[in-house]
């Protein structure tokens, strides 16, 4: 036991010189598109990683998904829709709620037959559009 706890205390010194973890530097990592021109030094060295932009928020590149589905209530903030299957997110059909957030469209009629897209935010699912079917 005393030989295993001398060989690691005598390779410690020698990983942590050549870790980037051991040094904080976080520049070798893959981040892919992330921001880092937000990031102070400080928060760096502790490993606060709070202030990164992790690319939560919707973008004009979010993914746009497409539906079919029949209006079962509309208000001010949100559509409710019985929608068809959506494959591409691997969706049965359901019922569910989209924000109108993004939406510029006109207020639909309940009992409506619409093809429509929308996009995933950081609060759910937003509807982009919408069209009698």
């Amino acid at each position: 036991m005393r030989t295993l706890l001398t060989a690691i205390a005598t390779a410690a010194p020698a990983f942590s010189e050549t870790s980037p973890v051991a040094a904080h530097d976080h520049n070798a990592m893959n981040h892919g598109s992330m921001d880092h021109s937000s990031m102070n030094q400080g928060a760096m060295m502790t490993m606060d990683h709070s202030n990164m932009n992790h690319g939560t928020q919707p973008t004009s590149a979010a993914t746009v998904y497409q539906g079919t589905g029949v209006v079962k209530a509309w208000s001010d903030t949100s559509v409710t829709f019985a929608h068809q299957p959506i494959p591409a997110l691997n969706w049965l059909a359901m019922t569910m709620r989209f924000g109108l957030s993004a939406y510029k469209g006109s207020p639909l009629s309940v009992g409506q037959t619409v093809n429509f897209t929308f996009i995933q935010s950081a609060s759910g699912y937003d509807l982009i559009s919408a069209s009698a079917n």
